[in-house]
């Protein structure tokens, strides 16, 4: 009963000191991995940096709304403008959107970080097409960086070691990038939603935990409020934070919601396992302007840059020991068994690598617009290598279809040919529709129409062809194939000898499922035993 749950939540900001006390007491007892700066507690330095950061990013334009798709419903825009800051070549993905970074130090042609320092600091940003201005912001937000990982990591050693056995084994405080946030206050951004569960106000980041991090680690937020009104101290913005039951349980009746006021300036930590065992929202205030940065330690691996580049480059590397238009290992020392297995190693391999490329990178760039790619000019070379390797890959999809073609009348012969390698590519292509499709419905979400045109998702030269074939009768195709092909090996064993009424009559059995992959027929197989079990 949402009524009978208004207000039930505890904040110093009130005129009962035994509530207060009781704050200050549920704090330490039930969110002992939560702490924060005041701002009078900080170096003004460590202010100047995060001002001056924060203004540069807004003076080059960098905030912009996110269009998420939350589960499988339709599309939504977010209520906060923000923007990525971190190493190059890092994403962070949430709500079924990728957003990619921008860098916060000097990099290489490749996409690296420079490990010795320029002979001018932040030169090969505005190499690459940033502004002198934003190059600044960016790069002021990476020395801020580490200066909340220095004190990040004071805060693990005094707050949380000592608790841990054995001592000192507490989690990642390294951050690696920054979610900047930039939100409206209550006064100017009318149509904001109220907090039901709790009656804590109007809320501008609903309850959620933050995800896509690295197991254990810490997470700081500094905010500060651009131009904050004289507005009653108990409508200022603050974090609410509620303690959950497990990783996936619901909220802890148990254990009364916390809102936490914080004035600008201010930075907040979530130490540890506390990310894992909490929620926190973000409560607007009525004056002043929030921005926000928040640092983290994202899992290191599939989302970069670097991890897609050295996929793809360790997918070329293996290009010599085959000769997919003739379907073939060229490698000699290979058994025929495992000569077999290998090419279709290989194929799946390049069939997953362009699957990856296609959804997991180009699609979610190029549905977030071209004033999105305009901003992000770091990314405009990765993309590019990414539509060129796939568009080789895609090449050599039609070798292994011009193959599979021709076995398909006559027989593997001198190939490394099996029903296998069919198989892959009637599950791969299988796969790429329903994702395309599910991409054609996002595309044609009402949402884009209202929005500005330069927002709009716009056409990837290597995706968006006219003449993309329909994949469904390319699946079709390939199994009239798979099926030709098994017919054909059915009847060259015939005619190598045996009894020709019994290899008929298996012939006849194989051709009616050679359409099926062998993953097909063993689920058709068990449906069949389950529905035998069922009737008996």
């Amino acid at each position: 009963d949402k009524s009978g749950r208004q207000h039930n939540f505890l904040t110093p900001q009130c005129d009962d000191d035994d509530d207060a006390e009781a704050f200050e007491e549920c704090l330490k007892k039930s969110f002992s991995g939560f702490h924060y700066d005041a701002p009078e507690s900080l170096p003004s330095s460590l202010h100047g940096e995060f001002d001056s950061s924060f203004a540069g990013m807004e003076h080059g334009g960098l905030f912009l709304y996110d269009t998420v798709q939350p589960g499988k419903r339709r599309l939504t825009r977010t209520s906060v403008t923000r923007t990525l800051v971190g190493d190059p070549g890092s994403t962070y993905k949430y709500l079924g959107l990728r957003l990619f970074s921008h860098p916060w130090v000097d990099v290489t042609e490749n996409g690296d970080a420079i490990s010795k320092k320029c002979t001018k600091e932040g030169s090969t940003l505005r190499k690459l097409g940033y502004s002198s201005k934003t190059t600044s912001a960016l790069m002021t937000m990476g020395r801020s960086n580490l200066r909340l990982i220095e004190r990040s990591q004071s805060m693990l050693q005094k707050h949380v070691s000592p608790h841990i056995t054995p001592t000192g084994m507490v989690g990642s405080a390294q951050f690696n990038l920054t979610l900047v946030n930039k939100m409206e206050p209550t006064s100017t951004k009318r149509d904001m939603k109220k907090e039901v569960a709790y009656g804590m106000g109007k809320i501008s980041v609903g309850w959620h935990r933050d995800s896509g991090l690295k197991d254990f680690s810490s997470i700081a937020v500094y905010q500060t409020l651009k131009e904050p009104s004289g507005a009653n101290k108990n409508d200022s913005w603050g974090v609410a934070l509620r303690a959950m039951d497990g990783g996936a349980g619901g909220p802890l009746e148990s254990v009364p919601p916390l809102l936490v006021p914080l004035p600008s300036g201010s930075l907040y930590y979530m130490l540890d396992d506390f990310n894992h065992n909490h929620e926190h929202a973000v409560i607007a205030g009525s004056g002043g302007i929030r921005y926000s940065s928040t640092h983290r330690v994202a899992r290191e691996g599939q989302g970069t840059w670097q991890y897609i580049r050295d996929k793809m480059r360790a997918f070329s590397s293996g290009t010599a020991d085959f000769d997919l238009g003739k379907g073939i290992v060229t490698a000699a020392d290979l058994s025929s068994r495992k000569t077999r297995d290998k090419l279709v190693s290989r194929v799946r391999a390049q069939q997953n690598l362009m699957t990856e490329i296609e959804f997991e990178w180009l699609r979610q760039w190029f549905v977030q617009g071209k004033k999105h790619a305009s901003l992000h000019p770091y990314w405009n070379r990765p993309i590019g290598i990414l539509c060129d390797s796939y568009s080789e890959l895609e090449r050599a999809s039609s070798k292994i279809m011009d193959v599979l073609k021709v076995t398909s009348k006559n027989g593997p012969g001198e190939t490394h040919v099996t029903e296998d390698l069919f198989d892959v590519l009637i599950e791969s292509f299988s796969k790429i529709s329903i994702l395309r499709r599910s991409w054609r419905e996002r595309y044609r979400d009402p949402i884009f129409g209202r929005i500005p045109e330069d927002e709009r998702p716009f056409s990837c030269p290597c995706l968006d062809r006219e003449e993309t074939e329909n994949l469904d009768l390319v699946v079709s195709q390939i199994r009239q194939w798979r099926s030709a092909f098994i017919a054909v090996i059915s009847e060259d064993h015939v005619n190598a000898g045996g009894e020709p009424g019994a290899k008929k009559r298996k012939k006849s059995k194989k051709s009616k499922s050679g359409s099926l992959t062998k993953k097909e027929s063993k689920q058709r197989a068990s449906n069949w035993e389950q529905l035998k079990a069922n009737l008996k």
